[in-house]
């Protein structure tokens, strides 16, 4: 088995980056605009001009799984690989990080990359709206903003869980602050209202030695993940996917191609409802990455590592500070490149062995 990981929406892409890979592998981006359709090259000119997009970077790290995949498949037919060897070398599960959950769905064929840029826009519309129709509801000035802060501390023995404690303690003067992503038990990123956000700093940093705070970029200034703000968006967005599986007829499809470890709990879906309800769930819940962490080093056997692709390098460092895995980051030229030839003498070594257990059996 393999884990394959996909980023979030915070995770801009490097345009020269992701234009050097294009033009150096450029017979694979052809097969990839060819099996995705002639107005995928639309999309591609979308992405150069607006890297910040959710639908960009969802759309992004689709294309770097299918680049993967078509390397792989060329690897196969380079070793002369039969089906029933392919079959034992395919498993694999999935996790993408918040708005990754979402590419993970893509890469299960459940909807066009085309639909993965829609959902991935729509989804950042309503958590705008949304966010809005709280300040007015809430009688806020325009001049309140939500901000999103990640906290730190290496001598913490819990941060998330030390962290929400506080929170709880100054809820009654700080409404807004919700913990957003639990990254690992070191590290958790928060939002809420600058002035709450303020109260949370100066209770934190009497608790926690060396406490580090970090202002995170946040444009349309959204309460990402926060349950307080965005529960109302799961219905319209549940509705949307479900749609656009309809036009797609894919509405009765039952079991995932490869399962999802999703965020909103740590636990696996093999079920494509399962699978949906709990991506929207979590895109106005907590990321508990952490109990991501738990599933794949206690519950899983993944002897084949984790590929991590790009935009960035940001999942990679993660899983390869809190799994014990081989991690092989798939977000640039070099890193693809180095990849494959890992890859290509991992699959010669099975390869080999095969052939020297049938020679022995003959024997």
């Amino acid at each position: 088995m393999r884990l394959i990981t996909f980023p979030g929406q915070g995770t801009p892409i490097s345009v020269p980056i992701l234009r050097s890979i294009i033009e150096s592998k450029s017979k694979e981006f052809g097969k990839i605009l060819s099996r995705n359709g002639p107005k995928t090259n639309e999309l591609l000119q979308f992405i150069y001009k607006h890297p910040s997009s959710p639908g960009s970077i969802a759309v992004c790290s689709n294309l770097f799984y299918q680049l993967y995949d078509i390397q792989l498949n060329e690897t196969y037919k380079e070793l002369q690989y039969t089906n029933h060897m392919k079959k034992d070398t395919q498993d694999l599960i999935l996790l993408g990080h918040s708005l990754g959950e979402l590419t993970c769905l893509s890469i299960n064929q459940l909807f066009s990359i085309r639909d993965l840029f829609n959902i991935a826009n729509y989804r950042n519309e309503l958590m705008v709206k949304y966010t809005e129709k709280y300040l007015v509801a809430h009688k806020m000035n325009h001049s309140t903003k939500f901000e999103m802060w990640a906290l730190s501390s290496p001598r913490a023995d819990d941060l998330p869980q030390q962290v929400l404690s506080l929170i709880n303690n100054i809820r009654s003067t700080a409404p807004t602050i919700y913990i957003a992503n639990v990254n690992s038990i070191k590290q958790c990123v928060v939002t809420g209202l600058v002035e709450d956000l303020e109260k949370l700093r100066i209770e934190s940093q009497t608790k926690f030695p060396r406490l580090r705070v970090t202002e995170l970029t946040n444009p349309n200034n959204v309460a990402f993940h926060n349950s307080n703000v965005l529960r109302p968006i799961q219905e319209p967005l549940y509705d949307y996917i479900w749609d656009i599986l309809k036009l797609n007829q894919n509405h009765t499809a039952t079991k995932l191609n490869y399962p999802i470890i999703g965020n909103l709990d740590g636990r696996i879906s093999t079920f494509v409802h399962h699978a949906i309800e709990r991506f929207v769930r979590c895109s106005s819940s907590t990321v508990k990455f952490t109990e991501c962490y738990d599933t794949i080093n206690e519950v899983l056997e993944i002897k084949d590592g984790a590929v991590n692709m790009g935009p960035s390098n940001v999942i990679y460092n993660l899983i390869k500070r809190n799994c014990d895995l081989d991690c092989y980051e798939f977000s640039s030229l070099d890193t693809v490149n180095k990849f494959q030839e890992t890859d290509f003498q991992r699959l010669k070594g099975i390869k080999d062995n095969l052939a020297k257990e049938s020679a022995e059996n003959e024997i």
